[in-house]
């Protein structure tokens, strides 16, 4: 009995060698492998171009033709921290599947507005974050010009996202401004007018009236014979001519 015990655990410890040896040389044989096979999944794509395959590569390899790598010398969190490091980049996670693939997928920024203010000029995102403007690619989004306060954008990102939503307004309202006496005034596309929204916060219940107005003037009256839709007065949209 006593050496059938020793027997078992002779086995047992050989086993457990054998089965150490086999997963540190075929760590080693992953780790060898040459880096070939790469899954990039950038969202969203359809709309934003500010990243794109080649950009990720060249932010982690420095180079896109060709990738000298082996599947060991990759470091995942410094590849994250590369990437998100990125002013176009939101959110990254990369990881290594079992057959070798690098798995790299990536949350871009979502611009909603540009804003000037005097020579500088930048994006605003759906998250109020102020984005530089890309040398390669640029958005066809709403402009904004004038100097605004954190507040004021955080405002302006919830107008101009309560817009994108409504499709009067959508195609409508090209542009935002902000006079000397903080007044923000909306642009329109058709029309040779000034929309006077006035204080920004209680922008909702003022875009309701000025849709309610278009769909009840837009067609039956000439537009351009106004020069101010104003927008500040409870419950009624004050309309004044040239």
């Amino acid at each position: 009995m006593k050496k059938n015990t020793i027997f078992f655990i002779f086995v047992l410890i050989l086993y457990i060698a054998s089965m150490t040896l086999l997963l540190f040389f075929s760590k080693k044989i992953h780790e060898n492998r040459p880096l070939t096979k790469f899954n990039i999944i950038i969202d969203p794509i359809s709309k934003y171009h500010f990243v794109n395959e080649g950009t990720i590569k060249n932010i982690l390899f420095h180079k896109t033709e060709k990738i000298e790598k082996k599947i060991g010398q990759l470091c995942i969190l410094k590849m994250e921290k590369k990437l998100n490091n990125y002013h176009f980049i939101k959110k990254s996670e990369v990881f290594l599947s079992v057959d070798g693939t690098l798995n790299i997928e990536v949350l871009q920024k979502e611009p909603i507005l540009r804003i000037k203010n005097g020579n500088k000029e930048y994006y605003l995102t759906k998250d109020a974050e102020d984005l530089e403007l890309s040398p390669f690619y640029s958005l066809n989004v709403i402009l904004a010009k004038g100097y605004f306060s954190k507040e004021e954008k955080k405002c302006l990102a919830n107008l101009i996202k309560f817009i994108l939503t409504d499709e009067l307004l959508r195609n409508q309202i090209i542009s935002i401004k902000k006079n000397n006496i903080n007044e923000f005034i909306l642009i329109p596309k058709v029309g040779n007018h000034n929309i006077i929204l006035g204080n920004i916060k209680d922008f909702k219940n003022k875009l309701n009236k000025l849709k309610a107005f278009y769909k009840q003037y837009l067609n039956k009256i000439d537009i351009d014979q106004y020069k101010n839709i104003d927008l500040q007065y409870k419950d009624q949209v004050v309309a004044k001519k040239r």
